[in-house]
């Protein structure tokens, strides 16, 4: 789907925060104290995760409707961020606020634990979403780079160039002569200049990663401050390793 246009599907406010409140209340059953607490970054992706899943069995229609894009490294869905702390307050989640050394605003990490209430809303929600949400909380909790890489891997991401919306129509698959499941090229039924545009955007993006990440290594020297674990840095470290023998991990690009 390209960047002109347009979801026609209204996204149902309902839905979305029911779909929050569940991620947070299945992180909070975590035997890990670290992982019951989720941020932004985390409940956007568990989100956008479930809508995956449930637009594979949906022919691509996601259960929340929201309008997703591809936007500064990511899933992204500006109707999802500004429902997060209306939909976590109606429910008592607690909220912690963590300090931000490279910018004014703080980090905000929620939790909740409350056995009675994971019931109610799984009586409410899709069995798909309630299978999708333990999956990937389970799986990840907390873990921002280890969620992040599997996000960047699923199809509508990889289907999809900076600013356009992404598209969950579920591939189209056939069988080889050798009886192998291939799957459909996504790229098929696109103009030249499509080709071309969409080609132009996925080299900005690489430079800009290669300059973010080169920012965030100058800044870390002088002086010593904590380097900003975001999808940028991670998308960066994952190109250096593609074109690196020995792959680096972030702690050793976070050291002078």
């Amino acid at each position: 789907m390209f960047e002109d246009d347009k979801p026609l599907k209204t996204p149902d406010i309902e839905k979305i925060d029911l779909l929050l409140q569940y991620i947070l209340a299945v992180a909070g059953r975590d035997d890990d104290s670290w992982n019951r607490e989720l941020g932004m970054i985390h409940l956007i992706k568990y989100v956008y995760l479930a809508d995956l899943a449930y637009a594979e069995h949906n022919k691509g229609e996601t259960y929340t409707g929201l309008p997703w894009k591809f936007h500064h490294f990511g899933p992204w869905s500006v109707e999802l961020y500004h429902r997060i702390e209306p939909a976590l307050q109606a429910i008592g989640a607690r909220q912690r606020m963590i300090p931000n050394p490279k910018d004014e605003k703080d980090f905000a990490r929620w939790s909740i634990e409350d056995d009675h209430l994971l019931e109610s809303l799984e009586d409410q929600l899709d069995l798909v979403i309630i299978g999708s949400v333990q999956q990937s909380v389970r799986r990840f909790g907390s873990d921002t780079k280890s969620l992040l890489h599997f996000v960047y891997q699923t199809r509508p991401m990889l289907r999809a160039a900076p600013q356009e919306f992404l598209d969950f129509t579920p591939p189209e698959s056939t069988h080889s002569d050798t009886g192998q499941l291939e799957v459909a090229d996504s790229s098929k039924g696109l103009t030249a200049r499509q080709k071309k545009k969409r080609k132009e955007k996925l080299l900005a993006l690489k430079k800009r990663i290669a300059e973010r990440l080169d920012s965030e290594i100058k800044e870390t020297k002088i002086p010593p401050t904590p380097p900003r674990y975001d999808d940028v840095f991670f998308e960066g470290v994952e190109n250096l390793n593609s074109i690196m023998t020995h792959p680096m991990s972030p702690m050793e690009l976070s050291v002078c």
